[in-house]
């Protein structure tokens, strides 16, 4: 016959069994709570970001005589091929918006022509337009460039998956979470999947936010159009798995049973 202090027993290992120590869990949720040197966050080198195909450029040429001005003040903006057809909608205040050819990678702009803008950096595309427009004003052309488009999308275990849009193409891997809500309970902070396009090729690379080495990580600061998957942990899909749930369920159903057999043969022996 079972005796009752047996039931005690089996129910401890049960909730030992399903349980987590505090280390493990505050290593599986706080951040950076691993290997964070402060002494080398200064050492990482920022890497200037490319320009691909499809971006979309706000450029602003002039220089400090306003009648040269005129002469790229027209409303150009490229269609959806990368074109230089006239259009107002185009214009803005700081300047003509750009599409980046998603064919050939090239934009067209007025009086300068055609530019292969496609793996260029920014700071190099302004150079070349200088380089150009130098030829048409007799001041040196201030060119500023901006990315009107700098997207990049979030799925799994955030608070709020899709798109985060950036007026900056030097947009973080942690501001963008902030913007997306943040990993919500069950995400797998260890674990975190980026995948990347570039330069025609797809590549994939997993970030562990548990770790402080991460500011030294080149995917630290996100690229174009990057997804970003937060996939939830083990445990996480375990205890929402309603297989589990039924089986412990069975379970407790079954010990209930018998802690009241054996309360019954208890009484009447």
């Amino acid at each position: 016959m079972i005796r009752t202090h047996i039931l005690p027993a089996i129910v401890f290992l049960l909730l030992l069994n399903s349980c987590v120590s505090p280390e493990q869990l505050r290593k599986e949720t706080v951040y950076f709570n691993e290997g964070l040197d402060t002494a080398q966050l200064n050492t990482y080198q920022l890497v200037e970001p490319v320009i691909q195909k499809g971006d979309l450029l706000q450029i602003s040429i002039s220089s400090r005589s306003s009648s040269a001005n005129q002469l790229f003040s027209q409303n150009y903006t490229s269609g959806p091929t990368g074109g230089g057809a006239a259009s107002s909608a185009g214009a803005s205040a700081g300047g003509n918006d750009y599409l980046v050819d998603i064919t050939s990678g090239e934009i067209k702009l007025p009086l300068l022509g055609i530019i292969h803008a496609d793996g260029m950096t920014k700071p190099a595309l302004e150079q070349e337009i200088i380089k150009r427009a130098s030829e048409y004003l007799k001041e040196d052309p201030i060119v500023n460039i901006r990315y009107k488009n700098f997207r990049v999308t979030f799925h799994g275990q955030v608070g709020s998956p899709g798109p985060v849009l950036s007026t900056s193409e030097r947009l973080t891997f942690l501001d963008a979470l902030a913007e997306a809500g943040g990993i919500e309970k069950g995400g797998d902070l260890k674990n975190i999947l980026i995948i990347r396009e570039q330069n025609g090729k797809r590549t994939m690379h997993t970030v562990d936010l548990t770790r402080g080495d991460f500011f030294q990580s080149p995917n630290y600061y996100l690229k174009q159009n990057d997804i970003v998957y937060v996939q939830p942990t083990k445990r996480y899909l375990q205890s929402t798995d309603q297989t589990t749930q039924r089986t412990f369920q069975y379970v407790s159903f079954g010990l209930s049973i018998v802690n009241l057999i054996v309360i019954l043969s208890t009484l009447f022996r």
